[in-house]
């Protein structure tokens, strides 16, 4: 009896494809470390894996509880107050927790521990760590590594507490004096300690100065454990922000008192682009820093988180964490502990700084809230804009979603009352909007005046030229990378296409190749077409490659860069083309969607868009918002200095109601055409939405599970007749790209004007999917609020 009241239960997330959490008791000497937030290392169906612990709940009197086998960590790796997000997240997205937890920690920080019915390692990284650990189990018997990373530590040279100056000085003057010896000296007496990078930065013979009193016994040898640097580059901002308009003042005076109240509410701050949007972020962080409350800083772009921590690193300090999953595994490490530990009172990153394990978590700022990089696409399938209001609202916290371009969804929850609105309707200092030309590219047709397939119209191809004599900077816009969209047979007209998904392979010059997009498929291009054997193939269409070679020849003395994921694929290359442009090294920036966003290029005076028909032409219903929103946040690129900016739009529909409203500035006319027709079919904003993808090795075996799975779902609403005239189904059909990455692609999609009920139907339809999808090879994913529907 004695032995059962030592122990305490504890409510654990397995990191495993299971749903609910599990009950285990925690023993002996563990349960002085048991704390919500830590690791913990379990058995669970024969297998020794990673747990989370959520709560310590009050004993539960049943037999058959298993006692937690090690607690991993020192101190928690998440605070008490995340666990009911955790839990929404999993209850809203239908995702099991402990994965959901598994996705917000660092990679690295799940590793299950081996046993005899685990898979065999699959990476170098499995290997490795299984080794270490057999080695560790060999030598000491079992035991469990803590962290897969050590802390990062540099030589440091130490002056030990007993050293005086006075005998270093003494030293000095009997013996032979070196070149810088006393500054050096003083310098470490002054700091104790430094590391030898610094003392190498300071003195060009550092290293023998540190080697020499080493040996002499006034410096010992140090390692000294440190953050990785994670900034690469940084810009240089200066510490002083500048003063405050009288729009960004009332503004700020309205955000600072809804955070002196420690209440919850969402604004949505819009404001066109070079509005000054970013200042006010500043001002209200300081604030909410200043009340002892902590901020995130959401961007759509890993990039953009180098000039926004440049900023208030300058302003704030050091305790500025990042988060974003281009670090790497030890950097993410770093920053995580840091911010668990309380170290830092701001992180900035893309969608994954949303878990950033703040414990006074008082404002979430959602920079370019509209933008599709915050819904994730693989496995956790989460809106982060979404759920940082779920967040924001468990933590009694403010929320500030700005844009130039809202999206829909937010636009008609301000006006509708839900969230408050806050406008920037001006440029700072009074600078007008960019002029805006829209060519209508069926006026020129095949003519010689035309660049390549209708590439670089005449008017485009003059306002280059001029904007080049003149000395300014040119960024140009086309959504699809490579050389060509095609590589075709000009006899039979059939495309090389890839075997594993449903499209066309793209043609790439640099590195001769044909590319698939979606799964990474690669070959040369062949001699002869497939279908008849003949050698007539040639590539057609144009992508970025094809416009920056094509910018070459028609301007052979412009320095002309692209902008892509073809041509960014290594860390910090994107940081190295954005730095060479801002300081004019680079005349011409060609690219896609990641010139787009948030850069700040004040001599930028012209924004041409090759083609804004391609977001156009999507089977999507958000294709109009889109192409608005790309089109307005390329042009807002432009006229940010003291010169006026000029924008060229090329399309073959010019009097599309996204192109004249993004021609116009006009948001209000954009919306209001948007909203109706959304509102006649019953989408978003209007309703709740999801997808209900199959994918399968089988065609035919693939829609006929997609099928049965549609009749389920009849019989299940045909059960609930009130609900039913809430729901609209349509499918099951095959997916508009149907193979895709080997895997043959169904869908579902389905509407409800309430989302509790269509939250409760998923979870009916997810349970009972159980016996149709068992061993038919067919995976159904359920997709929460999709905006991937291709």
């Amino acid at each position: 009896m004695a032995e059962a009241l030592e122990k305490i239960h504890v409510q654990v997330a397995v990191a495993l494809p299971v749903s609910g959490t599990f009950t285990y008791t925690v023993a002996g000497g563990l349960t002085e470390n048991a704390g919500v937030g830590k690791r913990v290392l379990i058995s669970f169906s024969g297998r020794k894996v990673t747990g989370y612990i959520l709560r310590i709940i009050a004993p539960e009197n049943r037999k058959g509880l298993k006692d937690i086998l090690n607690i991993i960590d020192p101190y928690p790796l998440f605070p008490p107050n995340m666990v009911a997000f955790f839990e929404w997240l999993s209850n809203y997205y239908l995702y099991p927790i402990g994965l959901v937890i598994k996705a917000a920690l660092p990679t690295g920080l799940n590793v299950n521990i081996p046993s005899g019915k685990e898979m065999p390692p699959r990476g170098w990284l499995d290997r490795f760590v299984l080794l270490k650990r057999a080695f560790n189990t060999v030598k000491k018997g079992p035991t469990i590594d803590r962290s897969l990373f050590d802390p990062k530590r540099v030589p440091c040279p130490l002056v030990p507490q007993a050293a005086s100056p006075c005998s270093a000085g003494g030293r000095v003057r009997s013996g032979r004096r070196a070149r810088n010896e006393p500054e050096f000296l003083e310098m470490m007496i002054k700091r104790r300690e430094i590391s030898l990078r610094e003392v190498k930065s300071a003195f060009d013979n550092g290293a023998y100065l540190v080697d020499k009193w080493l040996k002499k016994g006034l410096l010992k040898k140090s390692l000294r454990p440190v953050v990785r640097d994670i900034a690469g580059e940084t810009l240089f901002i200066s510490p002083e922000p500048p003063p405050l308009n009288s729009k960004q003042r009332d503004l700020l005076e309205k955000i600072t008192g809804k955070l002196k109240e420690h209440f919850f509410l969402t604004y949505l701050l819009h404001g066109v682009t070079g509005s000054g949007k970013t200042e006010v972020y500043y001002h209200a962080v300081r604030v909410a820093k200043e009340l002892g409350r902590q901020s995130i800083i959401m961007v759509p772009e890993i990039a953009l988180t180098v000039s926004l921590a440049s900023l208030f690193k300058a302003r704030l300090g050091p305790r500025v964490a990042i988060l974003h999953s281009a670090l790497s595994m030890g950097e993410r490490y770093d920053q995580w502990i840091r911010i668990a530990k309380g170290e830092a009172d701001v992180v900035i990153g893309a969608r994954s700084a949303l878990f950033a394990p703040f414990s006074r978590l008082g404002l979430i700022i959602v920079d370019e809230e509209h933008d599709p990089s915050y819904k994730q696409e693989e496995k956790f399938r989460y809106q982060a804009r979404d759920a940082a209001i779920v967040r924001a609202k468990l933590s009694n916290a403010l929320v500030v979603l700005g844009s130039g371009t809202p999206s829909i969804q937010s636009y008609h929850n301000a006006v509708s009352g839900k969230y408050g609105l806050l406008t920037m309707p001006e440029r700072i200092l009074k600078r007008e909007p960019p002029e805006i030309t829209v060519i209508d590219m069926r006026s020129f047709g095949d003519s010689p005046g035309t660049r390549d397939d209708g590439m670089i119209s005449p008017p485009l191809r003059k306002e280059i030229g001029e904007n080049l004599a003149r000395g300014k900077q040119t960024i140009l816009f086309l959504n699809r990378r490579g050389f060509s969209a095609l590589y075709l047979c000009k006899l039979c007209g059939e495309a090389i296409r890839c075997p594993n998904c449903a499209v066309s392979l793209t043609y790439h010059k640099y590195g001769n190749s044909l590319l698939c997009h979606y799964c990474g498929f690669r070959i040369q291009p062949p001699n002869r077409c497939p279908s008849c054997n003949r050698e007539n193939l040639k590539p057609y269409g144009f992508g970025t490659e094809r416009v920056a070679e094509t910018l070459g020849e028609v301007f052979p003395d412009a320095r002309v860069e692209r902008m892509d994921r073809d041509t960014m694929r290594h860390k910090g290359e994107v940081q190295q083309v954005l730095k060479r442009f801002l300081e004019h090294e680079t005349d011409i920036l060609v690219g896609t969607q990641m010139v787009t966003k948030g850069h700040d290029f004040p001599r930028v005076t012209l924004v041409g868009v090759i083609s804004a028909d391609l977001s156009l032409n999507c089977p999507d219903f958000r294709a109009g918002e889109i192409t608005f929103q790309l089109l307005s946040q390329v042009a807002g690129r432009t006229g940010r200095g003291r010169l006026p900016g000029r924008v060229i739009i090329q399309t073959f529909n010019p009097s599309h109601y996204a192109i004249v409203a993004a021609r116009d500035h006009d948001y209000r006319s954009f919306f209001s055409h948007e909203t109706k027709l959304r509102r006649q079919l019953n989408y978003p904003p209007f309703s709740s939405i999801a997808n209900l993808r199959f994918l399968g090795n089988s065609r035919t075996k693939t829609e006929k599970i997609a099928q049965q799975m549609g009749e389920k779902i009849g019989n299940i609403l045909r059960k609930k007749p009130k609900g039913k005239r809430d729901v609209e189904v349509l499918g099951p059909v095959e997916a508009p790209v149907a193979k895709l990455k080997g895997k043959y692609r169904q869908q579902m999609l389905i509407k409800s004007r309430r989302p509790g009920y269509l939250n409760q139907l998923l979870k009916e339809i997810d349970r009972g999917s159980a016996q149709i999808l068992s061993s038919s090879g067919v995976k159904l994913i359920i997709d929460v609020d999709p905006y991937q529907m291709m």
